[in-house]
């Protein structure tokens, strides 16, 4: 009867070893892998994706300015008419971030009821790459856009559009963190100097998404304010950054 008593006994503490230790192996396993690619790391690539020294949204948005400037001047192709033009972006021989894009434009010139030209509707097709102190970028994709405010009297262009971005990355802190990358910026009332084209206000939402080759998925969430025509203030899955859109940099 007594060596009963301590076979259940022992019976019953090494059942309630085992549950405990299951429970805890199902917990550990429940815990998800972090992502190699940190809120940092995603900021500075969309600061990299947006700057003028790598010909990201900013330098196209630049250059659809400038032609639509043209348009509207010269009246060319003429009120209701497409143009398309082929255009090679490189940067410049030693240059400190290099980049190589091919794109492709098709614009189109809208006028107003006085038949006077009022906004150019258009659609970029691009491909390329991009290096900076961060991270090598290769990637294609397209932005959809409505530049507004050709008439005299707004004393600012106005950009609406969505830029749509997708490649390779490899991140320079630790060559080992590669994957794929894609971008979807959303640009909201985005107003343009219509004497230096550089941004003075207006917003930018932005989701980041892609898988690195260690840990998996990641995305993020973020959206751009900018302040003026070189910064903007960008919140990111709840962090805070100032972004340099000239030069791609970013600060905490």
């Amino acid at each position: 009867m007594v060596e009963t008593i301590v076979f259940m006994k022992l019976f019953k503490f090494f059942l309630s070893a085992f549950i405990l230790s299951a429970v805890i192996s199902c917990k550990k396993m429940e815990v998800p892998a972090t992502s190699n690619v940190s809120n940092a790391d995603a900021a500075a690539m969309i600061g990299g994706s947006t700057a003028l020294n790598s010909y990201g949204v900013y330098s196209n948005s630049s250059d659809i300015t400038v032609n639509a400037a043209l348009q509207a001047t010269l009246n060319i192709p003429g009120c209701g008419l497409s143009k398309t033009d082929t255009i090679i972006r490189q940067s410049a021989a030693g240059a400190s971030v290099t980049y190589n894009y091919s794109l492709y434009y098709n614009h189109k010139l809208n006028c107003n009821t006085s038949n006077l030209a009022d906004n150019v509707t258009g659609n970029l097709i691009y491909s390329g790459n991009y290096t900076n102190a961060n991270l090598s970028l290769t990637n294609s994709g397209s932005f959809s856009y409505t530049l507004a405010g050709l008439t005299a009297a707004p004393t600012v262009y106005t950009l609406n559009g969505e830029y749509k971005s997708s490649g390779t990355f490899k991140l320079k802190a630790d060559t080992t963190n590669t994957g794929t990358v894609s971008f979807d910026f959303v640009l909201k009332n985005v107003t343009i100097s219509k004497t230096t084209q550089y941004f003075t206000g207006g917003t930018c939402t932005v989701i980041v998404t892609g898988t690195t080759t260690k840990k998996g998925d990641f995305t993020y969430n973020g959206t751009l304010t900018i302040n003026s025509g070189s910064l903007a203030t960008l919140v990111l899955n709840g962090s805070t950054y100032q972004v340099n859109l000239v030069l791609g940099t970013i600060t905490p």
